[in-house]
């Protein structure tokens, strides 16, 4: 049987009529507290079971457990930090609309802040008929 992440949640206040969760764990990717139930997706490392609160921190820490795990040993929720840190800014996986300079916490559901990543601009491919080279279009299709 596998052990579960160690942490014991924050005091969280009783909504009404509603009895909180027995259990909380913290998403080693992004700190989020989530009960295990409510996890998009478990994995099983080293005899210990990690939850996660959303598919991409899930794929995330498939690619590199090594990178979460030892933040979460020094206490950190949070995935190492590149070197041009002070120019990043960092928004909420959960919530796009939320931006800031530097990393933290969303202000709406408290999520580690991540930095933002520029897609690399999409490859411009045209299509040149052979027959009439000076014929260039977007996409494939006769020769008029």
């Amino acid at each position: 049987m596998a052990r579960q992440h160690p942490k014991t949640p924050p005091p969280k206040p009783e909504s009404a009529g509603q009895p909180s969760a027995a259990i909380e764990v913290t998403d080693p990717v992004c700190g989020m507290w989530i009960a295990p139930e409510d996890a998009v997706g478990s994995v099983d490392h080293k005899g210990t079971t990690y939850y996660f609160c959303n598919p991409q921190c899930l794929d995330r820490f498939k690619a590199n457990p090594k990178a979460f795990l030892k933040s979460a040993e020094d206490g950190a929720a949070s995935p190492p930090q590149s070197s041009t840190q002070g120019d990043a800014k960092y928004t909420c996986p959960m919530h796009q609309e939320v931006r800031q300079g530097g990393p933290g916490s969303c202000p709406k559901c408290g999520m580690a802040l991540e930095p933002v990543t520029v897609a690399a601009p999409a490859a411009h491919t045209e299509y040149t008929c052979p027959m009439h080279p000076e014929i260039v279009r977007d996409q494939p299709g006769a020769c008029p």
